[in-house]
């Protein structure tokens, strides 16, 4: 079943469509992992207490969603491996066989495992740490 639709036309789009939503959710259940799951507990219930009114209110949101860690990992993790493992499905309607998995493989690792931003990430936390306490 490979390359079974031609450019420019309605389904064809959809399918680009649907690739792109893909790898965005992938992106996003792989950075949501990454921040949440750094995240503890202990600062989390501090600064709902005694931080910053604003402090407060992000931490007394964001608290119910990462008190139960476990099923909070397992929905992100069963979630991300869905994105990536469709992505494939999608792409064998537009390219070959061998062509869908290499491009999804390619996708997925630099959109979809957040290896780009996972530095950026723990720079800016470890900033923004610093200068709270100034």
């Amino acid at each position: 079943m490979a390359a079974e639709l031609v450019c420019c036309e309605a389904n064809f789009f959809i399918h680009i469509a649907v690739i792109a939503f893909l790898v965005l959710f992938a992106g996003l259940m792989s950075g949501l992992t990454l921040g949440l799951m750094s995240l503890s507990l202990v600062d989390l219930e501090v600064l709902a207490k005694s931080g910053t009114p604003q402090h407060r209110k992000y931490a007394e949101k964001i608290l119910p969603v990462v008190k139960n860690q476990h099923l909070l990992l397992v929905t992100l993790l069963v979630c991300n491996a869905a994105a990536m493992e469709t992505l494939p499905i999608f792409l064998d309607a537009l390219v070959t066989a061998w062509g869908a998995i290499l491009i999804s493989v390619t996708l997925i690792l630099l959109f979809g495992e957040v290896r780009l931003a996972s530095p950026v990430i723990t720079i800016n936390r470890k900033t923004a740490k610093y200068k709270d306490n100034f």
